[in-house]
């Protein structure tokens, strides 16, 4: 099922997280929680080849649909990512409307694209077919901000996915872990321009306080937290409060 779909057509946001380990087990934690989708980070994140397929599947075991963040405009990616399973892609740093159509063009089969068939998980079958992926860019340069009217103009391109941080990094801001006016400035004009065209807008978020915020600002797809920042920061708190009642104890 694409919920992500489902929730922009009840008007509502729809909410993601980072998978960066690859490990079938925690990823079907993840996929056991209830987002929308899961995002598997083959650009950044530990996620491969190697283990695409495994955490792919974890996370339909858990009952999530994935999407693949690869790692270019490469279609070759965008079409083995589709093959094994995912809901959809998302694609980095897309900048102009040729890298857009390229994009688009690797998830859909003719005569609306050039993806070649050759479903690795044969259960889905003919059903292959019929089924529309999700294609979101990522606008995350100044270039891809000053040509997001053609980016988001592009025939399958189904959405406009803000990366802020190297988006600050390119407008010249340094490396920003929260979300400044002009940064905010360029999401609202990627929602605008995402809204006037029938796509979907999507952010990372750098926090829950920014998560609101993205919301606040019309932003449909928020990817707030990844799998390994869960782990730190729980296993942090609960370390903390074991210290506070163990420093009273004396043996």
């Amino acid at each position: 099922m694409d919920k992500v779909r489902a929730a922009v057509a009840a008007a509502q946001p729809s909410f993601a997280a980072w998978a960066t380990l690859a490990d079938p087990i925690s990823v079907e934690a993840m996929g056991r929680v209830g987002y929308d989708c899961v995002i598997l980070d083959a650009q950044h994140g530990g996620v491969n080849w190697a283990n695409l397929l495994s955490a792919i599947q974890a996370l339909d075991l858990g009952g999530t649909r994935a999407l693949v963040r690869v790692g270019s405009v490469d279609q070759p990616e965008i079409m083995r990512a589709l093959d094994l399973g995912a809901l959809g892609v998302i694609v980095p740093m897309v900048s102009t409307g040729v890298q857009a159509r390229l994009a688009a063009e690797a998830s859909r089969f003719p005569p609306h694209g050039v993806r070649s068939f050759g479903p690795v998980r044969n259960y889905y079958g003919v059903e292959l077919m019929a089924f529309q992926p999700l294609c979101f860019v990522m606008i995350e340069t100044a270039e891809g901000l000053d040509n997001v009217e053609a980016i988001a103009a592009t025939p399958g391109v189904d959405g406009l996915f803000v990366g802020p941080v190297d988006l600050g990094l390119s407008l010249g801001l340094g490396a920003q872990l929260q979300m400044g006016p002009e940064v905010l400035s360029a999401i609202d004009k990627v929602v605008a321009v995402s809204r006037a065209h029938g796509k979907i807008s999507g952010s990372a978020s750098l926090g829950l306080a920014c998560a609101e915020d993205l919301v606040r600002h019309g932003v449909q797809l928020v990817a707030q937290g990844a799998d390994i920042g869960f782990i730190r920061r729980g296993a942090s708190d609960e370390l903390h409060k074991l210290r506070a009642f163990g420093a009273g104890a004396s043996f």
